[in-house]
């Protein structure tokens, strides 16, 4: 996708200071639109990279205030394909109608005392397709949940996927997968008991979790499951 102003720019800017046409080698506005193209592309690609970052942390902002349904409106996509949630022991959620679904059974969070959630999303790796319609991405996520029932250190990584929907940036998928989920009072070597997010949703998931294991200090290999950084695609 082309960034069309900077390109009219440019090329304003470039024939102010070019020699006439007819006294211009035809090489010489060939490498001259060349240069624009790639200039336009680099400036696009720095663009979509900024308003990936600005969605993630839209959602993450979102979630810490409790805001479930700008989540639905403002941050996933409604029509394409593949849309789904998961995190933790959740299972997933596909489609926008389970998306709904989801964030629907999340206002039920706002009734009990003390509740909050806080997944920070930082670390960012994102590649962009050569097309400029989708995105992929990495993040690392250090965050907390608590309740009047106790205080739990959440942190892992998400993987989320991205496309371009009416012109904006929206949520496909997003998985997040947290290494721990232990009580403030224990380390997540000590922990036991990393507990479980199906308690506080009232709606069933459309599959079971695919990746969510919680740390076993005993385990080896212990990331031999977890995806790879995006590839260029």
């Amino acid at each position: 996708m082309k960034n069309s102003l900077f390109k009219t720019v440019l090329l304003t800017l470039l024939s102010s200071q070019s020699v006439p046409a007819q006294d211009t080698p035809a090489n010489v506005n060939a490498g001259q639109t060349d240069l624009i193209e790639k200039l336009a592309a680099r400036v696009q690609y720095l663009e979509d990279i900024i308003a990936i970052q600005q969605l993630q942390s839209k959602y993450t902002q979102l979630l810490f205030t409790q805001d479930y349904a700008k989540i639905v409106e403002q941050c996933f996509a409604k029509r394409a394909e593949g849309i789904a949630v998961e995190f933790s022991d959740s299972g997933v959620y596909r489609g926008i109608e389970g998306v709904k679904r989801l964030y629907a059974a999340f206002e039920a969070t706002k009734n009990i005392p003390g509740f909050f959630t806080m997944h920070l999303t930082v670390n960012p790796y994102i590649v962009i397709a050569k097309d400029g319609l989708s995105a992929r991405s990495s993040w690392m996520s250090p965050g907390a949940t608590a309740s009047s029932a106790g205080a739990r250190w959440v942190w892992g990584p998400y993987y989320v996927d991205y496309v371009r929907e009416d012109g904006e940036w929206r949520i496909q998928k997003t998985l997040f997968v947290p290494l721990f989920r232990n009580r403030y009072e224990n380390s997540w070597v000590q922990e036991t008991d990393h507990g479980s997010v199906r308690g506080a949703l009232s709606t069933e998931p459309d599959a079971p979790p695919t990746l969510y294991k919680p740390y076993d200090s005993k385990q080896t290999d212990i990331f031999k499951d977890f995806p790879e950084l995006p590839e260029p695609y």
